[in-house]
């Protein structure tokens, strides 16, 4: 993981915390401030819960006399008896005071600390966003070519929406949908259309013969088995006659550093080879389905045909240049290129 990764990490919770500070859901929030715990809120309420802790088992005052001396003996009897039960409560209490207050100090340890840093932090961070925003246009904008004169382009696993502002800039009309709630926040921050959801769940419901291209880049990796099959299948279903559909993703045959590492991932969970990829997409009824290999690396043996684009037809003419550009991606990926029956 590099810089640019780990600020975007830390920028996604910083945005989490702003946005459950502004909308209240946070409940500790200092009035008139968002993403900001109040201390002393929470020593109010470590103070109120060793003050109900106090209470339990205690008998309540009565009037005095003779009923209420036979009412307190008989609650005394229920009391002893009931201490094996009301002993592991004060026991519970006990923790959770304590780790109230550990987590109180250590919530104003850090937010000093921050404090400490500046204003220099914020502008820092979304600086590295901005280079990783640009860096991931400029990797997929030779993709935008493919989808012009069809409409409308669906991106699943959208992410912050780097490849819809490139169609938006072709005039491309296109939306996405990711599952990621931040990264649709950042997107639709930048008028992009983002629907916040599951990407199969998304296909599934959308009528048949309805899209005019989809896009995924670096999504399949990501699901396992049966559902990488289902995600191809929906794809054929939703794509009208002549759809355009392009899947990227990380290529399982590289030996790169940045190729072992998606094996090491715990998170890519099934890398999928070009073949397979290929025989999905043309048993689901795909046709001129182009498997290229972007990987800086020798293509290995019995993948020569993979990567060899003839210039007979409308989709081989539009290709050849795109893959001048992807060429130079450093990314140990490959794509593949169908058009829908």
């Amino acid at each position: 993981m590099d810089e640019h990764e780990i600020l975007s990490i830390l920028r996604a919770h910083v945005a989490h915390a702003q946005s459950m500070g502004s909308n209240g859901n946070g409940g500790l929030g200092l009035p008139g401030q968002t993403g900001r715990i109040d201390v002393e809120k929470l020593d109010q309420l470590t103070a109120d819960m060793w003050r109900l802790k106090s209470g339990v088992g205690q008998l309540n005052p009565r009037n005095a006399g003779a009923l209420n001396r036979a009412v307190q003996a008989f609650k005394k009897f229920l009391q002893r008896s009931l201490s094996w039960y009301t002993r592991s409560l004060n026991e519970y209490h006990d923790s959770v005071g304590h780790a109230i207050d550990y987590h109180a100090r250590a919530i104003a340890a850090l937010q000093e600390q921050i404090a400490q840093l500046g204003g220099g932090l914020p502008e820092a961070l979304e600086e590295s966003l901005r280079t990783a925003a640009f860096a991931a246009q400029e990797q997929q904008a030779p993709y935008a070519q493919l989808f012009r004169g069809v409409s409308p382009v669906l991106d699943v696993g959208c992410g912050r929406g780097e490849f819809l502002e490139v169609l938006k800039n072709l005039g491309i009309t296109a939306y996405g949908v990711d599952s990621d709630r931040l990264a649709c926040e950042a997107a639709r921050k930048r008028l992009l259309r983002v629907i916040h959801g599951d990407v199969l769940e998304h296909l599934r419901h959308l009528p048949d013969r309805s899209l005019g291209g989809i896009f995924s880049s670096r999504l399949l990796e990501y699901l396992p088995s049966h559902l990488q099959l289902e995600l191809v299948t929906l794809c054929a279903a939703k794509l009208k006659p002549r759809g355009i559909l392009v899947i990227e993703t990380t290529n399982p045959d590289s030996d790169t550093p940045f190729g072992r590492s998606s094996h090491i991932d715990p998170t890519h969970l099934r890398a999928l080879y070009p073949e397979v990829l290929k025989f999905m997409l043309e048993s689901n009824g795909f046709q001129d389905s182009r498997i290229c290999i972007l990987a800086p690396q020798e293509v290995p043996m019995g993948q020569s045909d993979a990567v060899q684009i003839s210039d007979s037809d409308a989709l081989g003419k539009t290709l050849a240049p795109l893959l001048a550009d992807l060429s130079l991606s450093r990314a140990p990926v490959y794509t593949a290129i169908a058009t829908r029956s």
